[in-house]
């Protein structure tokens, strides 16, 4: 399983094998829009707009960037039409290039493009989306959502305005809802791309995020891996899911559940039949990468349930 804490170097790591394999930036551009295509199936922004209208995307990012610890200040004026956002420091960007720095990961050149694909569900409903994106580079931008039929072009501060000033460091880093976007990514390689392509999207993941394991695996392979998988359930609070035994020459892990496949079916998506190799190939992927041998023993498709195992050769 892909935590849902390291959603965003799998997302920006399949920009990239999209754009450099499959048909450059074009093919990026398809992905996105199969992924915010606005049916409600997957990113929910419009469910939210549709109900409430302005307040809904309000109330949608207002829980979004709570749950991803961003710095940003949002300001609405529900009255005069208008929501303006100022992310002082965008924590998808700003990860990555983190990411940068502690491993060399390069991140997709236009990974903030995405965003503007929410203008689908905006435009839906009536709403327009301007956004500025000249600091991207520094994981720095703002935008301004209006209803045209009520803004009158200016923004003003008044009683009716809204100030919500959101900082990282008063919040904790765990957007479950990550796992909905890696399962339509998952589902888009392997049905639109097949088996050979996802297989090697999950492998250029594994080797480039997981390079601190393999690292750690050459003079401790087994408790490597160990420790990997347990700060990925110790990160998705699903220890309760984990058993690992050791005994020095194999390591064997049993999942009761997978969080991500739980969060899946509670919120209504459709499992992708692709989803086990999320799991199945990032493991069997660093097993190869550190010098171990793998074997998935078990899996079951509706709750995530597996058991597999390493063993040192």
């Amino acid at each position: 399983m892909i935590s849902c804490t390291e959603f965003i170097p799998s997302y920006s790591e399949l920009f990239s094998y999209l754009d450099e394999n499959l048909g450059g930036h074009a093919e990026v551009e398809r992905f996105w829009a199969y992924l915010f295509e606005p049916t409600g199936k997957g990113i929910p922004l419009i469910n939210f707009a549709k109900k409430d209208g302005q307040r809904g995307c309000w109330d949608y990012w207002m829980g979004t960037l709570h749950e991803e610890a961003a710095d940003c200040t949002k300001i609405m004026n529900e009255k005069a039409g208008w929501i303006y956002d100022e992310m002082l420091y965008c924590p998808s960007k700003g990860r990555l290039l983190e990411l940068e720095k502690e491993l060399g990961i390069k991140p997709y050149y236009d990974y903030c493009g995405h965003c503007d694909y929410y203008r689908a569900s905006l435009e839906q409903v009536g709403l327009t989306w301007f956004r500025n994106h000249i600091g991207v580079d520094e994981a720095k931008c703002s935008s301004i959502l209006y209803d045209p039929k009520v803004f009158k072009g200016m923004m003003v501060v008044d009683e009716n305005t809204v100030r919500v000033d959101i900082r990282s460091k008063e919040n904790e880093y765990f957007h479950r809802d990550f796992h909905s976007s890696l399962n339509m990514g998952i589902d888009y390689m392997g049905r639109v791309h097949g088996m050979e392509h996802l297989k090697a999207y999950l492998v250029r993941y594994t080797k480039n995020v997981y390079k601190k394991t393999v690292e750690a695996g050459k003079t401790d392979p087994l408790g490597a891996i160990e420790a990997r998988i347990r700060e990925t359930y110790t990160l998705e609070k699903a220890t309760d899911a984990l058993t690992l035994t050791n005994d020095g020459k194999t390591l064997t892990v049993a999942i009761a559940y997978c969080p991500a496949v739980k969060h899946l079916r509670a919120t209504g998506r459709e499992l992708s039949p692709f989803f086990r190799y999320s799991t199945e190939y990032v493991m069997a992927t660093l097993a190869e990468e550190i010098g171990v041998d793998f074997s998935m023993d078990a899996y079951d498709e509706e709750t995530g349930k597996a058991s597999y195992h390493f063993t040192l050769r």
